[in-house]
């Protein structure tokens, strides 16, 4: 009976493919069967579903389908264990632009084809285009909040890529916008911690306006973490970060400005420790009272910006007395 429905409404070749993997991966009863299959069958079956050009089409036909049925689900999750890393790409492509509708991302999550999008990300290897692939698909199923209990099973593998990466490139921007969804709750902050050095380095990365802008997306997520506030202290931060305060592109310089807001508005005169390293977030924010006082004149600026939303940021870090400790200049 699952059979054919299988090959009812699937098109011939996507049918053919799903049948010989549901098959294989279900249908352990005929495990015989499947045992006493010839190599050349096997690659047959290989070779119809991993072909990109004869799947095109059905792929594209899902992509606007708002609710995915068991059997579309059951195609997709056969598909991301091809061998050919530009059908498991397109699949991946295809899960992501699906997951724009929520009964799909509960769908996804309940049929374990989420856990099979994760599982794929794990055992990457090397493949940056699948893994930024994997990554663009889990950022948009973790917007749906109950997905983030699965998605987060991957988190210190994409913090370690993004750690360890020495440019900017597809993956790291699509793991920062899995972390940016994955931060607006505190649920698994905790797995960035090795992170933070590295987003404060991305963070003035301008010759890479997304992954520069992303970075401080993320950044002020954990700023809103009371028990990040240390973390984010102690790290190390390029000189030229305050630059941002001044930046030209408008979502760069309020995101700085509002990581910067929340970081001083969440601190305690006693919190502050009297050793830090001079290149520490906290050094550059209060390590030296003439430099103090330039925050504070740009900041001051800043509150008459046509920007609503920035003069609202601006006035948090006056209000927060950021000057607070130049009597000990």
């Amino acid at each position: 009976m699952i059979r054919n429905l299988l090959v009812v409404g699937l098109g011939a070749v996507g049918s053919y493919a799903v049948y010989k993997v549901i098959d294989r991966l279900y249908f352990s009863e005929k495990k015989e069967d499947t045992e006493n299959e010839t190599d050349n069958e096997r690659k047959t079956s290989q070779q119809v579903y991993d072909n990109a050009d004869s799947l095109e089409g059905e792929l594209g036909g899902l992509t606007m389908c708002s609710s995915l049925s068991a059997n579309q689900l059951a195609f997709l999750s056969a598909l991301l264990q091809s061998e050919n890393p530009g059908v498991v790409e397109r699949t991946l492509c295809t899960i992501g632009n699906l997951a724009a509708f929520t009964s799909n991302q509960n769908a996804m999550r309940e049929s374990n084809l989420l856990q099979a999008v994760v599982d794929t990300l794990k055992k990457s290897d090397e493949s940056s285009g699948i893994q930024a692939c994997c990554c663009q698909a889990l950022a948009n199923l973790a917007m749906n909040v109950a997905n983030q209990a699965v998605v987060q099973s991957c988190l210190p593998f994409v913090v370690n890529k993004i750690v360890q990466s020495t440019e900017s490139d597809a993956t790291t921007l699509s793991g920062l916008k899995l972390l940016t969804n994955m931060t607006v709750m505190e649920d698994y902050h905790h797995h960035l911690y090795p992170a933070v050095p590295k987003l404060l380095q991305l963070s003035t990365t301008d010759h890479d306006a997304p992954v520069q802008l992303q970075s401080l997306k993320v950044l002020v997520n954990l700023s809103c973490n009371q028990a990040f506030i240390q973390t984010l202290l102690r790290s190390p931060v390029p000189p030229t970060f305050l630059a941002l305060l001044q930046s030209t592109m408008g979502d760069v310089q309020l995101r700085a400005l509002t990581f910067v807001a929340n970081v001083i508005s969440s601190l305690e005169d006693e919190v502050l420790s009297s050793d830090f390293a001079a290149d520490s977030l906290q050094a550059v924010l209060y390590g030296s009272g003439g430099r103090r006082r330039d925050i504070y004149a740009t900041v001051l600026k800043l509150t008459k910006h046509p920007s609503e939303d920035v003069r609202r940021q601006a006035s948090r870090v006056l209000v927060a007395k950021m000057l607070r400790y130049d009597n000990q200049d």
